[in-house]
């Protein structure tokens, strides 16, 4: 293959804006960068039409179609309440008496919303299996049953789903001193129980968020983030599952003290991972020149990133670009419609975590 350059290996970034602002050093980043996209800043702008503009003039500075990506997921995550009356958390939404109709319209009003202002990527929704006081337990297969419907209606209106967190975040314990979140689970609990939304919902998912905690499954001896762990990315992911989408790490400026952001980049794209989200500025510089340097070296084969690129490309034509205008009708019948759904949704509490 053709020797990579420094301006490709953006492509394999999406940045973690600050603020949702145009600047001279942004506009640099995107151009000499280059990178896949974007996770757009909370909160959002007031105005619906600066955020319209702001998004389609990245799309303009980047020679390809972009991920213009935002957390929504309603409830205390809601960042669509900036411009539309507030809705549930998938959560609430799961833990309600309403069905999967339900769950389907949440996803349209939502991928409406989200085409209407230019976004095209949702990194929802959250597959971990966590108790809440209405479900003791938690259901794997309810949970899957309620989110493939809300990922149809992402889809239908050409939003793309990044589920979170494989292998699943719901066993994971904290470390009291704040260091790395483990799970213990064996690899049968984790395949009868946390894996299983994923293992229905693979197939209807472009994109999956890795998990940023450690399994003993995989890594016994030394625990490490699951987007830096071959045996989880690339073995049970990609090998045992068959996945073909996106694999995206988060967290990999905070992943562990000792490990330079530049190092754990590496480290994520040898075990696997496709885009690596990272802060603009200089943590995509110096992530960028790890990676550079990695490749130089041949410490890091080259055959690993035009695979990430193959999935990439193959994404990003499925991606409209903004056009940037928000016409006013269009815009207060969504609202109106965001107000009925408000009433008809059977959700107790709209700021459910």
């Amino acid at each position: 293959m053709k020797p990579l350059r420094e301006s490709q290996l953006g492509q394999v970034f999406l940045l973690r804006l600050g603020e949702n602002r145009w600047s001279p050093a942004l506009e640099r980043q995107l151009r000499e960068g280059a990178p896949a996209g974007v996770l757009a800043a909370a909160p959002l702008p007031r105005a619906p039409e600066a955020l319209a503009a702001f998004l389609a003039r990245i799309a303009r500075a980047l020679p390809h179609a972009p991920f213009l990506a935002i957390r929504q997921e309603g409830g205390r995550h809601d960042s669509l309440r900036a411009f539309f009356p507030p809705t549930p958390s998938l959560d609430a939404l799961a833990d309600s008496s309403a069905g999967p109709a339900a769950a389907r319209h949440l996803g349209e009003l939502w991928g409406e919303a989200l085409a209407l202002l230019g976004l095209n990527t949702n990194f929802a929704p959250r597959l971990d299996l966590v108790a809440s006081p209405k479900r003791a337990k938690p259901g794997a297969a309810f949970v899957a049953e309620r989110f493939k419907p809300f990922i149809g209606g992402l889809k239908r209106n050409s939003i793309l789903a990044c589920a979170k967190h494989f292998p699943g975040l719901g066993s994971a314990i904290a470390s009291p001193r704040g260091g790395l979140a483990v799970s213990s689970k064996s690899m049968a609990d984790l395949w009868s129980e946390d894996l299983i939304p994923f293992r229905k919902l693979l197939p209807v998912l472009p994109m999956i968020l890795m998990s940023t905690a450690g399994y003993r499954a995989f890594d016994f001896d030394e625990p490490r983030p699951a987007f830096m762990s071959p045996g989880i990315v690339t073995g049970l992911l990609r090998v045992k599952l068959g996945y073909h989408g996106l694999a995206v790490a988060y967290g990999i400026e905070s992943s562990q003290a000792a490990l330079a952001a530049g190092q754990a980049a590496v480290q994520s794209l040898e075990a696997g991972c496709d885009i690596l989200i990272v802060d603009e500025g200089e943590s995509f510089e110096a992530a960028r020149r790890a990676v550079k340097n990695a490749l130089d070296s041949g410490s890091l084969p080259p055959r690993r990133i035009e695979d990430a690129f193959k999935r990439i490309r193959a994404t990003q034509r499925r991606l409209p670009r903004p056009t940037g205008n928000i016409f006013s009708h269009s815009f207060n019948q969504l609202a109106h419609r965001f107000e009925q759904a408000r009433k008809q949704f059977d959700c107790e509490d709209f700021d459910d975590a």
